[in-house]
C-alpha cells in the first residue's frame, strides 16, 4: 500500500480498442422485437382492440443509423374497419409509434393519469397522410437516483410493468435499473467476511436507499431484511426482462466506494476516508466510511461488484456510479489534488472494466452543478481524464435551469463536451406537489443543443419524483421524436383536447384549450432561473415569516409563486365549466378529473397563502405592542375576532384540500403506506417499512434533517399532519395575541418536534388507500364556497405579492446563471411576454384608476371579468 499523500502519476489513458456499446448495438432479433411490441399493445389496447394493428420491425442498414418510427393506414376491404401498420427499428419505437397515433389522431391521453386498456373510438381514424419520425439522438435517459425512494420505494410488478410500457410509448430506450441493489452489495460484502449484522445495519431502510447508494448516508431507517433484499432480486429480474425485451438498454449499478465500518477491522493496511456530514445527520447515520480509490482494495470490490451483477442481473455494459454525490472529495488528510480526482475516477473505472472489458460509466453530472464553485476547469479535467473518452456518458442531470455542458466559465468545448452527454430535464425535487415548468425551455433548447453539440447522444428525464405535472413530462419525452422547436400554444390545445377525451363537445374543447394555454403562458413557463415547483404554505413548518417567501430548500422549491394568481384562477373557472355534466351525457375521464383536482387544489393553497399573509402581518404589529389599527391590505385583519376567525378559515381550506386531493388514486398517504407495509412478511416487517413510508415525506431524518423536501399535498397528509402543525400554531399565536404567553417560534418548534416524532410511529392510525368522491362536482362546491374569498384577495386593492426573501443557492450556482435557458424569446411566444406583463400590473402596489381600467378590459376580453366569472355570472 502506497503512503495516503503519494499518489500515481497521472495516466491519459488512450481509448481503449474495443468499440463501446455506445457505437455499436447488438443486432435485434427481428421476430422476438416484434413479439415484445404486439404483447405491449395487447397491455395497453386490449386483446380486441391490438388486432387492429399491424407491426413491422424495421432492420437499420447500420447501428450508426437513428431509430425511426412510421404509421400508415393500411388497406382495408371496403366498408371494414380501419388498420393500421406500426413500423419501428425496436419494440421501444413502435410503441412510440403507438403513442403518436393515439395522441394525435385518436385525441387520447397516454399519461400516468390514463387507464390500461385505454378506451379507443369505435371507429378508428385513419391517417390519410403517413407519419415518419426519425429521432434526434440516440437514447432516450429516464430516472434519477432519488426517484427510486421519493417514488417507486414500494413499487410491485404491476406497478412496474405499467411504467415499462409507458416509457417504451414515450422513446426511453435507457433506464436507470437500480431495484435490488443491495443484493448483490450483500453478497460482495459477505464473500468479504463481514457478517450478516454488519451488513445489514449499514444499508438504509427501504424509503432512504437511493441516499445510501450515493454514500450519502448509512443506517438510518435500517436495518435492511432480508427478505426485502430478496423480493427486490427478484423484482428487478422482471425489470430487467421487461427492458431487455423491448430493446432497451438497463443501466445497472457499480462500486462507488462506500462500505460498512467492519471493513476497517477485516483490512487493517488498507486505506480508508469519509465523506463529509451530508444533510445535517448525527455522526451515527452520516459521514460514511468509503475505500480509498488509490488503494488496490478499490479495485479489488469494485470488480467483484460488477461480476456479482453480471452473474446475477446480466448486462447491457453501461453502469452508473456516483462517488462524490453532494460531498467534495478528499483524502484521509482532507488534502484534494488533480492527481487524486484523476486516481479516483480511473479505479471507479477500471473496477469496472475489469469484470467487464465492455464497460461504459454513465455518470449523474450534479455535481459538477451543486458545487460548481470546486469542479473548475482542471478539477474537470483531472477527474475525467480517468475514464476514456469513449468509456462514458454525463447526465447533464438540470439542463433545463442550469446547464454545465456550455458552463460560460469554461472555453467551449468544456471537458463535460468532449464526453458524449445527455441533455436532461430535471423539473422536480422531492417529488411535491406544486404546479411548475419550463415549457418555452424543452420545447426548444434539446433541439438548438444538439444543433451546437455534436457529442449530445441523448434527451432525458432526471427528476426526482413523477406523478406530478404530467404536462411537462409529456413534451419532454416527446423531444427524442422532435427535429424542430414544438409551437408550444399549438401543443398545449391538443393536451388539453385528449385531457377532456374524444367524447367531450366542441365548447368544452374550446374552454379547455383556453385554460391550458392561460396555464401554459404562465404556470409552466417559469421564467429566470427558479429551480424547481411551488412550496406550499400548507406543507412547510408555520412560521411568521412565511409570509416573506422564504424557506429550508426555498432555492430548490421557493414558496414565492412565479405565476400570476389571477391566471391560475382563470384557467381553474374554464376548467371547472369545461368538465362540468350537462345534458350532452359527458363523463369526465381519469386524466380530466387529476387536472380538475391538481388545479383546484393549487388555488386553495395560493388561496391560503394570501390569507396568512394579512394574519402574520397583525401578529407581528401585535407582539410588538403597536397600538392603534392597522394599516393592512385587501382582506386585513384588526381585531383579535377578525384572527380567530381568520385561522379558522386557514384551517378549514387545509381540510378542504385533504377533500379534494382524496379523489385521486395518486394522492393518498393511505395507498403510499398500504404498499409499503405490502413487502413485510412479519408485523415487525409491516411496522417498521411504515416508519420509513411516514418518515421520508415528513420529517426525513430522526430530528427533521431534511424536514418537509419530500412533503406531499395528498389526503392524509393534509388532514393528519399538516392540519395538526397548524392547529398548534396557531394555540400559541391565541395565547400571545390574549396576552397569556409570550409567542416564541423556539419554543413552538420545540413542541411541534415532539408531535412530528411521535406521528412517526403512530401505526394505529389508518387513512384511506381509495379515491373518493367525484373530483369536478367537489371542485364546484369548492368554488361557491371560497368564490368571494378569492375574489376578495385578488380584488383590485390587493397587496404586493410574497417578496422572495433570502435565497441560499448551491456554491457556484451564480457562475452558471447567466447560462441559464430562459426560453423568453420566442417567435410564436408573444403569450409568454404578454402574459407576464399582465402579471406585474395585476400585483402592482396600490395601481392607478387607469390600470385597473386596462386590467379589467383584458380580463373582460379573457371571457368576462375575474368577479364575474367567480360569482357565475358568465
Amino acid at each position: 500500500h502506497q503512503e495516503q499523500d503519494s499518489f500515481p502519476a497521472r495516466d491519459h489513458t488512450p481509448p481503449h480498442p474495443r468499440k463501446s456499446v455506445l457505437d455499436v448495438r447488438p443486432p435485434i432479433r427481428v421476430n422476438e422485437m416484434k413479439k415484445a411490441a404486439e404483447a405491449l399493445l395487447v397491455r395497453v389496447l386490449g386483446s380486441h382492440a391490438a388486432k387492429a394493428f399491424q407491426i413491422e420491425i424495421i432492420v437499420k442498414a447500420s447501428s450508426d443509423d437513428p431509430d425511426s418510427f412510421e404509421v400508415h393506414d393500411l388497406l382495408t376491404v371496403e366498408g371494414g374497419s380501419a388498420r393500421i401498420l406500426l413500423r419501428g427499428t425496436d419494440a421501444v419505437a413502435v410503441a412510440s409509434a403507438l403513442n403518436w397515433y393515439l395522441r394525435y389522431h385518436c385525441n387520447v391521453d397516454t399519461s400516468w393519469m390514463s387507464k390500461f386498456p385505454l378506451k379507443l373510438p369505435r371507429q378508428l381514424p385513419q391517417m390519410g397522410r403517413s407519419v415518419v419520425k426519425q429521432s434526434l439522438v440516440k437514447w432516450g435517459y429516464y430516472e434519477n437516483v432519488c426517484t427510486f425512494s421519493y417514488t417507486q420505494a414500494w413499487w410491485d410488478w404491476e406497478r412496474w410493468e405499467r411504467e415499462i410500457d409507458w416509457m417504451a410509448m414515450n422513446g426511453i430506450n435507457l433506464p436507470l435499473s437500480l431495484t435490488g441493489q443491495e443484493y448483490i452489495s450483500q453478497r460482495v460484502f459477505r464473500k468479504l467476511g463481514l457478517t450478516p449484522e454488519q451488513v445489514s445495519s449499514y444499508f438504509t431502510g427501504p424509503a432512504f436507499l437511493a441516499w445510501n447508494r450515493m454514500i450519502n448516508i448509512k443506517g438510518w431507517g435500517g436495518p435492511l431484511t432480508q427478505s426485502w433484499m430478496d423480493q427486490q432480486k427478484d423484482l428487478q429480474l422482471k425489470i430487467l426482462a421487461r427492458e431487455r425485451e423491448l430493446g432497451m438498454v438497463p443501466v445497472l449499478p457499480a462500486f462507488a466506494g462506500g462500505v460498512p465500518e467492519g471493513m476497517k477491522s477485516l483490512f487493517p493496511e488498507a486505506k480508508f476516508t469519509r465523506h463529509g456530514n451530508w444533510g445535517g445527520f448525527s455522526e451515527e447515520h452520516c459521514c460514511v466510511m468509503m475505500v480509498d480509490p488509490t488503494d488496490p482494495l478499490f479495485l479489488k470490490i469494485g470488480k467483484m461488484f460488477v461480476e456479482e451483477v453480471r452473474a446475477v442481473y446480466g448486462s447491457n455494459h453501461i453502469y452508473s456510479c456516483d462517488t462524490f454525490n453532494e460531498n467534495r472529495p478528499r483524502s484521509k488528510h482532507g488534502s484534494v489534488g488533480l492527481d487524486f480526482l484523476s486516481h479516483s475516477s480511473r479505479a471507479v473505472f477500471e473496477s469496472m472494466r475489469a469484470a467487464d472489458p465492455d464497460a461504459v460509466w454513465l455518470m449523474q453530472g450534479w455535481l459538477f452543478m451543486n458545487d460548481a464553485r470546486f469542479w473548475q476547469k482542471q478539477e474537470l479535467d483531472a477527474y475525467l481524464s480517468g475514464v476514456p473518452e469513449d468509456r462514458m456518458i454525463i447526465l447533464d442531470l438540470f439542463t433545463d435551469v442550469f446547464p454545465v455542458w456550455k458552463r460560460r466559465d469554461l472555453q467551449r468545448p468544456t471537458p463535460i463536451e468532449k464526453r458524449r452527454w445527455i441533455w436532461n430535464m430535471l423539473h422536480s425535487f422531492g417529488g411535491i406537489s406544486g404546479m411548475y415548468g419550463r415549457l418555452q425551455v424543452i420545447s426548444k433548447d434539446p433541439i438548438a443543443a444538439k444543433k451546437q453539440s455534436n457529442t449530445m447522444v441523448g434527451v432525458g428525464i432526471t427528476t426526482e419524483g413523477i406523478e406530478q405535472n404530467p404536462v411537462v413530462y409529456e413534451m419532454m419525452a416527446e423531444m427524442r421524436w422532435r427535429e424542430q422547436e414544438v409551437d408550444i400554444m399549438s401543443w398545449v390545445e391538443q393536451w388539453a383536447d385528449r385531457r377532456l377525451g374524444p367524447q367531450a363537445s366542441k365548447e368544452r374543447r374550446a374552454l379547455g384549450e383556453e385554460a391550458w394555454k392561460e396555464l401554459a403562458a404562465t404556470v409552466y413557463s417559469c421564467p429566470g432561473t427558479q429551480m424547481g415547483q411551488v412550496k406550499s404554505m400548507v406543507e412547510s413548518r408555520p412560521r411568521l415569516d412565511l409570509a416573506t417567501g422564504w424557506i429550508p430548500h426555498s432555492d430548490f422549491m421557493p414558496i414565492k409563486r412565479h405565476y400570476p394568481d389571477t391566471a391560475l384562477v382563470r384557467a381553474w373557472l374554464k376548467l371547472l365549466r369545461a368538465t362540468r355534466g350537462g345534458e350532452d351525457g359527458y363523463t369526465c375521464p381519469s386524466s380530466a378529473s387529476f387536472d380538475m383536482a391538481d388545479v383546484t387544489r393549487q388555488v386553495l393553497s395560493d388561496l391560503f397563502a394570501r390569507l396568512f399573509q394579512p394574519l402574520a402581518s397583525f401578529c407581528e404589529t401585535r407582539f410588538r405592542g403597536s397600538a392603534g389599527a392597522l394599516q393592512s391590505p385587501q382582506g386585513g385583519i384588526r381585531t383579535e375576532e377578525e384572527a380567530e376567525k381568520r385561522m379558522q378559515t386557514l384551517l378549514e381550506i387545509i381540510s378542504d384540500m385533504d377533500q379534494i386531493v382524496g379523489t385521486q388514486p395518486r394522492m393518498l398517504l393511505g395507498k403510499w403506506i398500504e404498499e409499503a407495509r405490502a413487502w413485510g412478511k412479519t408485523k415487525e416487517e409491516e411496522e417498521a417499512l411504515e416508519f420509513n413510508a411516514r418518515n421520508l415525506v415528513t420529517l426525513w431524518g430522526p430530528r427533521g434533517e431534511i424536514a418537509d423536501y419530500a412533503s406531499k399535498q395528498w389526503q392524509g397528509l393534509l388532514s393528519d399532519y399538516y392540519m395538526r402543525r397548524w392547529k398548534l400554531f396557531f394555540e400559541h399565536l391565541q395565547q400571545a395575541i390574549k396576552g397569556t404567553r409570550v409567542f416564541s417560534q423556539e419554543r413552538f418548534q420545540q413542541e411541534l418536534l415532539v408531535f412530528e416524532q411521535q406521528w412517526q410511529t403512530d401505526t394505529s392510525s389508518s387513512f384511506p388507500s381509495s379515491p373518493a368522491g367525484d373530483a369536478v362536482e367537489l371542485a364546484w362546491k369548492l368554488h361557491d364556497k371560497y368564490a368571494h374569498l378569492i375574489q376578495e384577495t385578488l380584488g383590485e386593492e390587493a397587496g404586493e405579492p410574497l417578496s422572495q426573501g433570502p435565497v441560499v443557492h448551491a456554491p457556484g450556482a451564480d457562475i452558471l446563471a447567466d447560462d441559464a435557458p430562459r426560453g423568453d424569446k420566442r417567435s410564436d411566444g408573444e403569450a409568454l411576454q404578454i402574459d407576464a406583463d399582465q402579471a406585474a400590473e395585476d400585483f402592482a402596489p396600490s395601481p392607478s384608476s387607469s390600470l385597473r381600467n386596462r386590467r379589467k378590459s383584458r380580463e373582460e376580453v379573457a371571457g368576462g371579468s375575474l368577479r364575474d366569472q367567480l360569482e357565475g355570472r358568465q
